[in-house]
């Protein structure tokens, strides 16, 4: 049977996250750290854990990129602001590390 965290435990993780900030201590999200992705060809794991990607082109003018998958697709172009949101409310524990919630959003 799965155990679920109790109201206490969930306050609790709560007062941490807030102590810590907008994010956790070694996160390093931001929009230099995409740029400086890109420029090294770094390639990373979709949220579904299964899809490599790999920035190929970033607009600074309108703060989006798009990435390309193991397979050859280009993506549709991603804002950093939506991307920002996302990377928000994961740490604040509104919505789960889960592909299928992150993609209703």
């Amino acid at each position: 049977m799965k155990k679920t965290k109790g109201k206490k435990e969930e306050l609790l993780e709560k007062n941490i996250i807030e102590k810590q900030g907008i994010g956790w201590p070694k996160c390093s999200f931001s929009w230099e750290k995409l740029v400086e992705m890109k420029d090294k060809n770094v390639e990373f794991f979709a949220g579904d854990g299964y899809k490599r990607l790999q920035i190929v082109d970033i607009d600074e003018k309108t703060k989006s990129i798009h990435m390309i998958c193991e397979l050859g697709k280009i993506t549709w172009p991603l804002k950093f602001k939506k991307l920002e949101e996302i990377h928000k409310k994961i740490h604040g524990g509104e919505v789960a590390l889960i592909p299928y919630n992150i993609d209703k959003l």
